[in-house]
């Protein structure tokens, strides 16, 4: 019971200490969103188009390097003032 995955989480072959080091370079990472963006996320090219079909931005964050889904219509209503 002492290794139960309950107690523990899964065994990924990788410290507890790397991956809660890990969780507050995500977190870091998340704080740093634009226009709504609040998660970063791990996506398949699939799910990063189907985001910019659904009006997501899918530009690169300035900032992190990172792509970005923000909706574009609210972003464009805000700058507009509507």
């Amino acid at each position: 019971m002492a290794f139960s995955t309950e107690i523990f989480g899964a065994n990924t072959g990788t410290s507890i200490a790397k991956r809660k080091a890990a969780a507050v370079a995500g977190e870091m990472i998340s704080e740093q969103g634009r226009n709504g963006d609040s998660m970063t996320i791990h996506a398949s090219p699939f799910t990063m188009k189907l985001l910019q079909s659904l009006g997501g931005a899918g530009t690169t964050n300035p900032n992190t390097g990172m792509l970005e889904f923000y909706n574009i219509d609210e972003a464009v209503r805000k700058k507009m003032g509507y």
